[in-house]
Protein backbone atom coordinates (compact mmCIF):
# COMPACT_ATOMS: atom_id res chain seq x y z
CA UNK A 1 0.00 0.00 0.00
CA UNK A 2 1.57 3.26 -1.15
CA UNK A 3 -0.78 5.68 0.60
CA UNK A 4 -1.18 5.43 4.40
CA UNK A 5 -4.68 5.92 5.76
CA UNK A 6 -4.00 9.19 7.58
CA UNK A 7 -5.85 12.46 7.27
CA UNK A 8 -4.80 16.07 7.69
CA UNK A 9 -3.64 16.64 11.30
CA UNK A 10 -5.66 18.93 13.56
CA UNK A 11 -3.08 21.52 14.56
CA UNK A 12 -3.97 23.42 17.74
CA UNK A 13 -1.74 26.48 17.25
CA UNK A 14 -1.97 29.56 15.04
CA UNK A 15 0.23 30.84 12.20
CA UNK A 16 2.93 32.19 14.52
CA UNK A 17 4.26 28.71 15.36
CA UNK A 18 5.30 27.67 11.79
CA UNK A 19 6.69 31.17 11.10
CA UNK A 20 8.79 31.13 14.28
CA UNK A 21 9.94 27.56 13.58
CA UNK A 22 11.04 28.46 10.07
CA UNK A 23 13.02 31.51 11.15
CA UNK A 24 14.63 29.50 13.94
CA UNK A 25 15.66 26.85 11.42
CA UNK A 26 17.11 29.48 9.06
CA UNK A 27 19.01 31.14 11.93
CA UNK A 28 20.53 27.85 13.09
CA UNK A 29 21.41 26.89 9.51
CA UNK A 30 23.08 30.25 8.86
CA UNK A 31 25.10 29.81 12.04
CA UNK A 32 26.27 26.34 11.03
CA UNK A 33 27.17 27.49 7.51
CA UNK A 34 29.17 30.37 9.01
CA UNK A 35 31.04 27.94 11.26
CA UNK A 36 31.72 25.58 8.35
CA UNK A 37 31.62 27.65 5.14
CA UNK A 38 33.03 24.93 2.89
CA UNK A 39 31.09 23.67 -0.11
CA UNK A 40 30.43 20.41 1.75
CA UNK A 41 30.14 20.36 5.57
CA UNK A 42 31.97 17.71 7.61
CA UNK A 43 29.94 14.49 7.95
CA UNK A 44 29.54 14.87 11.70
CA UNK A 45 28.15 18.41 11.26
CA UNK A 46 25.74 17.18 8.58
CA UNK A 47 24.49 14.43 10.89
CA UNK A 48 24.07 16.89 13.76
CA UNK A 49 22.10 19.22 11.49
CA UNK A 50 19.77 16.44 10.35
CA UNK A 51 19.06 15.33 13.92
CA UNK A 52 18.63 18.95 15.02
CA UNK A 53 16.17 19.68 12.22
CA UNK A 54 14.02 16.72 13.23
CA UNK A 55 14.18 17.87 16.87
CA UNK A 56 13.11 21.43 15.97
CA UNK A 57 10.22 20.13 13.88
CA UNK A 58 9.16 17.69 16.59
CA UNK A 59 9.22 20.54 19.10
CA UNK A 60 6.92 22.65 16.93
CA UNK A 61 4.56 19.71 16.48
CA UNK A 62 4.45 19.14 20.22
CA UNK A 63 3.38 22.77 20.70
CA UNK A 64 0.74 22.12 18.01
CA UNK A 65 -0.47 19.08 20.03
CA UNK A 66 0.38 16.75 17.15
CA UNK A 67 2.36 13.56 17.73
CA UNK A 68 5.48 13.63 15.50
CA UNK A 69 5.26 9.85 15.19
CA UNK A 70 1.80 10.14 13.61
CA UNK A 71 3.29 11.92 10.59
CA UNK A 72 5.62 9.03 9.77
CA UNK A 73 3.79 6.45 7.63
CA UNK A 74 3.76 2.73 8.52
CA UNK A 75 6.84 0.71 7.60
CA UNK A 76 4.71 -1.39 5.22
CA UNK A 77 4.42 1.64 2.89
CA UNK A 78 8.20 1.83 2.50
CA UNK A 79 8.36 -1.08 0.04
CA UNK A 80 5.81 0.37 -2.42
CA UNK A 81 7.59 3.74 -2.15
CA UNK A 82 10.88 2.12 -3.16
CA UNK A 83 9.07 0.46 -6.09
CA UNK A 84 7.74 3.78 -7.43
CA UNK A 85 11.12 5.51 -7.11
CA UNK A 86 12.85 2.52 -8.75
CA UNK A 87 10.37 2.69 -11.64
CA UNK A 88 11.11 6.40 -12.11
CA UNK A 89 14.86 5.89 -12.24
CA UNK A 90 14.53 2.75 -14.35
CA UNK A 91 12.64 4.79 -16.96
CA UNK A 92 15.18 7.60 -16.64
CA UNK A 93 18.08 5.18 -17.28
CA UNK A 94 16.36 3.60 -20.27
CA UNK A 95 15.86 7.01 -21.88
CA UNK A 96 19.43 8.08 -21.04
CA UNK A 97 20.87 4.87 -22.52
CA UNK A 98 18.79 5.24 -25.68
CA UNK A 99 19.96 8.83 -26.12
CA UNK A 100 23.57 7.82 -25.45
CA UNK A 101 23.42 5.04 -28.06
CA UNK A 102 21.81 7.53 -30.44
CA UNK A 103 24.80 9.84 -30.08
CA UNK A 104 22.87 12.71 -28.50
CA UNK A 105 25.17 15.36 -27.01
CA UNK A 106 25.38 15.20 -23.19
CA UNK A 107 24.81 11.44 -23.04
CA UNK A 108 27.73 9.00 -23.18
CA UNK A 109 27.50 5.23 -23.48
CA UNK A 110 30.01 4.75 -20.68
CA UNK A 111 29.50 3.70 -17.06
CA UNK A 112 28.86 6.52 -14.60
CA UNK A 113 30.57 6.80 -11.20
CA UNK A 114 27.41 5.33 -9.69
CA UNK A 115 27.74 2.16 -11.75
CA UNK A 116 31.52 1.97 -11.23
CA UNK A 117 31.33 2.38 -7.44
CA UNK A 118 27.90 1.10 -6.34
CA UNK A 119 28.78 0.66 -2.65
CA UNK A 120 30.06 4.22 -2.33
CA UNK A 121 26.92 5.44 -4.08
CA UNK A 122 24.61 3.49 -1.76
CA UNK A 123 26.46 4.89 1.26
CA UNK A 124 26.04 8.46 -0.03
CA UNK A 125 22.37 7.84 -0.88
CA UNK A 126 21.62 6.38 2.55
CA UNK A 127 23.37 9.28 4.28
CA UNK A 128 21.42 11.80 2.19
CA UNK A 129 18.15 10.00 2.92
CA UNK A 130 18.73 9.77 6.67
CA UNK A 131 20.29 13.17 7.42
CA UNK A 132 18.99 15.43 4.63
CA UNK A 133 15.89 14.17 2.83
CA UNK A 134 13.86 12.79 5.75
CA UNK A 135 14.57 15.76 8.09
CA UNK A 136 13.81 18.36 5.39
CA UNK A 137 10.67 16.62 4.14
CA UNK A 138 9.52 16.13 7.75
CA UNK A 139 9.71 19.91 8.20
CA UNK A 140 8.54 21.21 4.82
CA UNK A 141 5.96 18.65 3.73
CA UNK A 142 4.79 16.76 6.83
CA UNK A 143 4.59 19.90 8.98
CA UNK A 144 4.68 23.22 7.09
CA UNK A 145 2.72 22.13 4.00
CA UNK A 146 0.00 20.45 6.05
CA UNK A 147 -0.09 23.32 8.54
CA UNK A 148 -0.57 25.90 5.78
CA UNK A 149 -3.17 23.68 4.16
CA UNK A 150 -5.09 23.57 7.43
CA UNK A 151 -4.79 27.35 7.93
CA UNK A 152 -6.10 28.13 4.43
CA UNK A 153 -9.13 25.89 4.71
CA UNK A 154 -8.45 22.20 5.13
CA UNK A 155 -8.86 19.67 2.34
CA UNK A 156 -10.26 21.89 -0.43
CA UNK A 157 -8.22 22.02 -3.63
CA UNK A 158 -7.46 25.70 -3.01
CA UNK A 159 -6.13 24.94 0.47
CA UNK A 160 -4.01 21.99 -0.68
CA UNK A 161 -2.50 23.95 -3.58
CA UNK A 162 -1.82 26.91 -1.28
CA UNK A 163 -0.05 24.62 1.17
CA UNK A 164 2.06 23.11 -1.61
CA UNK A 165 3.00 26.54 -2.99
CA UNK A 166 3.87 28.17 0.34
CA UNK A 167 5.99 25.23 1.48
CA UNK A 168 7.76 25.13 -1.91
CA UNK A 169 8.64 28.84 -1.71
CA UNK A 170 10.02 28.44 1.81
CA UNK A 171 11.94 25.35 0.68
CA UNK A 172 13.66 27.40 -2.04
CA UNK A 173 14.53 30.26 0.35
CA UNK A 174 15.83 27.71 2.85
CA UNK A 175 18.83 27.17 0.55
CA UNK A 176 19.91 30.84 0.51
CA UNK A 177 22.33 30.66 3.49
CA UNK A 178 24.39 28.08 1.67
CA UNK A 179 24.21 30.05 -1.59
CA UNK A 180 25.45 33.28 -0.03
CA UNK A 181 27.56 32.13 2.92
CA UNK A 182 29.04 28.77 1.89
CA UNK A 183 29.30 29.06 -1.88
CA UNK A 184 30.08 32.78 -1.92
CA UNK A 185 27.64 33.57 -4.73
CA UNK A 186 25.91 36.90 -4.96
CA UNK A 187 22.73 38.27 -6.47
CA UNK A 188 22.65 37.42 -10.17
CA UNK A 189 20.67 35.69 -12.87
CA UNK A 190 22.17 32.43 -11.59
CA UNK A 191 20.45 33.01 -8.25
CA UNK A 192 17.10 33.49 -9.99
CA UNK A 193 17.58 30.26 -11.91
CA UNK A 194 18.56 28.47 -8.72
CA UNK A 195 15.48 29.69 -6.84
CA UNK A 196 13.16 28.79 -9.72
CA UNK A 197 14.65 25.31 -9.93
CA UNK A 198 14.33 24.76 -6.18
CA UNK A 199 10.76 26.05 -6.20
CA UNK A 200 9.84 23.65 -9.01
CA UNK A 201 11.43 20.85 -7.03
CA UNK A 202 9.47 21.86 -3.93
CA UNK A 203 6.25 21.95 -5.94
CA UNK A 204 6.94 18.43 -7.22
CA UNK A 205 7.74 17.06 -3.77
CA UNK A 206 4.71 18.83 -2.35
CA UNK A 207 2.45 17.40 -5.04
CA UNK A 208 3.76 13.88 -4.42
CA UNK A 209 3.12 14.31 -0.70
CA UNK A 210 -0.37 15.77 -1.24
CA UNK A 211 -1.27 12.86 -3.51
CA UNK A 212 0.08 10.10 -1.27
CA UNK A 213 0.72 11.41 2.24
CA UNK A 214 3.78 9.12 2.19
CA UNK A 215 6.82 10.74 3.78
CA UNK A 216 9.03 7.80 2.77
CA UNK A 217 8.16 8.29 -0.90
CA UNK A 218 8.87 12.00 -1.05
CA UNK A 219 12.08 11.56 0.98
CA UNK A 220 13.29 8.81 -1.36
CA UNK A 221 12.65 11.06 -4.37
CA UNK A 222 14.48 13.90 -2.60
CA UNK A 223 17.53 11.79 -1.73
CA UNK A 224 17.77 10.16 -5.16
CA UNK A 225 17.45 13.53 -6.91
CA UNK A 226 20.38 14.72 -4.79
CA UNK A 227 22.33 11.63 -5.90
CA UNK A 228 20.87 10.48 -9.25
CA UNK A 229 21.38 6.72 -9.79
CA UNK A 230 22.27 7.09 -13.46
CA UNK A 231 24.19 4.15 -14.90
CA UNK A 232 25.52 6.02 -17.94
CA UNK A 233 27.39 9.31 -17.96
CA UNK A 234 25.03 12.26 -18.35
CA UNK A 235 26.14 15.90 -18.56
CA UNK A 236 23.57 18.63 -19.19
CA UNK A 237 24.73 22.08 -20.34
CA UNK A 238 23.91 24.81 -17.77
CA UNK A 239 21.38 26.44 -20.09
CA UNK A 240 19.34 23.21 -20.13
CA UNK A 241 19.22 22.64 -16.37
CA UNK A 242 15.90 24.41 -15.85
CA UNK A 243 14.20 22.65 -18.76
CA UNK A 244 15.49 19.27 -17.59
CA UNK A 245 14.24 20.03 -14.08
CA UNK A 246 10.75 20.80 -15.39
CA UNK A 247 10.70 17.53 -17.33
CA UNK A 248 12.02 15.45 -14.41
CA UNK A 249 9.54 16.87 -11.92
CA UNK A 250 6.62 16.54 -14.34
CA UNK A 251 7.41 12.88 -14.97
CA UNK A 252 7.84 12.28 -11.22
CA UNK A 253 4.41 13.65 -10.31
CA UNK A 254 2.75 12.02 -13.34
CA UNK A 255 4.18 8.61 -12.41
CA UNK A 256 2.88 8.90 -8.85
CA UNK A 257 -0.54 10.03 -10.09
CA UNK A 258 -0.70 7.13 -12.57
CA UNK A 259 0.35 4.65 -9.88
CA UNK A 260 -2.44 5.82 -7.60
CA UNK A 261 -5.04 5.64 -10.35
CA UNK A 262 -3.97 2.15 -11.44
CA UNK A 263 -4.00 1.02 -7.81
CA UNK A 264 -7.56 2.26 -7.36
CA UNK A 265 -6.67 4.85 -4.72
CA UNK A 266 -8.10 8.33 -4.51
CA UNK A 267 -5.92 10.80 -2.63
CA UNK A 268 -7.42 13.65 -0.67
CA UNK A 269 -6.43 16.04 -3.44
CA UNK A 270 -8.00 13.90 -6.16
CA UNK A 271 -11.16 13.27 -4.18
CA UNK A 272 -11.73 16.92 -3.37
CA UNK A 273 -10.99 17.98 -6.93
CA UNK A 274 -13.55 15.52 -8.26
CA UNK A 275 -16.09 16.64 -5.66
CA UNK A 276 -15.63 20.32 -6.49
CA UNK A 277 -15.85 19.57 -10.22
CA UNK A 278 -19.09 17.64 -9.71
CA UNK A 279 -20.52 20.45 -7.59
CA UNK A 280 -19.68 23.09 -10.17
CA UNK A 281 -21.15 20.96 -12.96
CA UNK A 282 -24.43 20.62 -11.05
CA UNK A 283 -24.88 24.38 -10.62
Amino acid sequence: MLRPDTGLPSFSGGPLIPVATYFLVITVLAGLVTISPGASPPPILGMMWGVGLVALTAGALSIESVSPRSLFPPVRTFGPAIGVVAAFWGLYNLVALALALGGVSGFEASLSRTAAHPLLYLAALFSSLLFTAIPEEFLFRAYLQQKFTRLVGGTTVRAVLSGIGLAAALFALFHLPRWFLASGHGVSSALAGRLIGLTLMGLAYGSVYALTGNLWLVALFHASMNHPPLLVTVTFPPELHLGVSVLENTVMVSLVYLTLRLSGYNSTLLTEAQRELSASSGE
